[in-house]
């Protein structure tokens, strides 16, 4: 059997390696750093933040409240999430997994609302209201919400946040970033089990190409 294409010189073999055109329409050889796009999947999105503590005492939270690190507003520091591996990426954010030292939630089967945002929404002012007191935020960099109801484990509680409007919140990290924030709100009553209870975050979705 003849193989032409083994019996040419290498500059035409070459020729024979897939192409596609970048952004300015040349043709650049297909490669791992440059897949065709059959070969490109979304990236999924599954970033841990840091465990939030709450102050140290056990006073009922009512509905509106915010749930945060510290009670003065000007002192809240947000939950972040290092949300994609590249700057300005595109995301689809689809969950939040909050997982609480603290038995009240799912005792009281306590709804929470997380508050998305891809700008610090501590800057300028913009929380009105820390720990136990009434939630009240500015929109700068608010991207959408996600809700979700708490359930028991042994050691905690355990909730599963899904977006509000829709089925998932589109958007981009913190400018030239790859930063999420988020601020928790209690949708309903409950009380804490303890002093200085712990809500640990993870942020999940997938990720597309910046």
């Amino acid at each position: 059997m003849d193989y032409p294409v083994l019996n040419k010189t290498p500059d035409v073999a070459q020729a024979m390696v897939p192409h596609s055109l970048d952004g300015s329409g040349n043709a650049v050889p297909q490669s791992l750093g440059n897949p065709p796009p059959v070969l490109y999947f979304p990236k999924p999105i599954n970033a841990v933040a840091a465990a939030m503590s709450r102050p140290a005492n056990t006073t009922p939270y009512a509905v509106g409240d915010a749930v945060s690190n510290n009670a003065t507003a000007a002192s809240v520091t947000p939950i972040s999430f290092a949300a994609a591996d590249l700057s300005d990426a595109p995301v689809l954010l689809t969950h939040l997994e909050i997982l609480s030292t603290d038995t009240g939630p799912a005792a009281a089967g306590a709804t929470f609302e997380a508050w998305l945002f891809n700008a610090d929404p501590t800057a300028n002012a913009g929380v009105g209201g820390g720990d136990n007191a009434a939630f009240s935020q500015k929109q700068a960099g608010f991207v959408g919400r996600l809700s979700g109801s708490f359930i028991a484990a042994s050691d905690g509680s355990i909730a599963m946040l899904t977006p509000v409007d829709g089925s998932f919140v589109g958007t981009r990290p913190v400018a030239g970033g790859t930063t999420i924030y988020a601020l928790l709100k209690t949708l309903t009553a409950f009380t804490p089990s303890a002093n200085g209870t712990t809500f640990t975050c993870t942020l999940r979705g997938v990720q597309g190409r910046a």
